[in-house]
């Protein structure tokens, strides 16, 4: 999984650095002096924890400049191990940087790279003993994947996405694949069409 986390960030790296008469870094760097809209948006996400499926809630909020946007975000996610009555509970502070490298009215194309500091709970019953075992442990994940959007009405479109997270931290189950895929509200677009309709 660790090779897969390294292939995804390397393949970020070499399509930033590849372009000769054109930079992503140099759009970036001009994205910022723009003036950014507000982004605010739950997200959802389908992972892995001890070979469990898991959903990752999570509440985002930043700045769009248009290339480049800029957030933070926290994130929660438990499960229990089935078979068993071992919990894992977890709570993450990210930052996230999102470069945008397809964007129209209609559709859109960005990747996304994280980190964050957190902690997971971790209840377990050791089988020898029967005893139960509760740790708290420090998380400090990274991840990088890519989303697309398509706009098929004008306020709703569909999203989807893949991408790899690992942990920093050892012996807290976070590495893994996620997923994602639903639909979405194009909340700027709402709510400037509401300002106006009460005008």
């Amino acid at each position: 999984m660790r090779r897969i986390t390294v292939f995804f960030f390397i393949l970020f790296i070499t399509q930033l650095a590849k372009a000769q008469t054109w930079s992503p870094l140099d759009s970036m760097k001009l994205s910022l002096k723009n003036k950014p809209n507000i982004i605010l948006g739950m997200d959802k996400r389908n992972s892995y924890v001890v070979g469990m499926p898991v959903n990752v809630f999570g509440i985002r909020v930043g700045y769009d400049y248009g290339k480049l946007a800029l957030l933070g975000a926290f994130y929660s996610a438990s499960t229990t191990k089935e078979g068993t009555e071992n919990t894992y509970d977890y709570m993450i502070l990210g930052a996230i940087c999102e470069y945008h490298w397809y964007k129209t009215h209609r559709f859109r194309v960005y990747q996304t790279l994280q980190s964050g500091i957190g902690t997971v709970d971790i209840k377990e019953t050791n089988n020898s003993t029967k005893e139960i075992q509760f740790t708290s442990k420090m998380i400090l994940p990274i991840e990088t994947g890519v989303t697309g959007n398509i706009r098929f009405l004008k306020y709703f479109g569909l999203t989807g996405g893949i991408g790899v997270r690992t942990s920093l931290t050892p012996n807290t189950y976070y590495t893994a694949p996620y997923y994602s895929f639903g639909i979405m509200v194009f909340t700027k677009d709402l709510l400037k069409d509401i300002r106006n309709f009460n005008k």
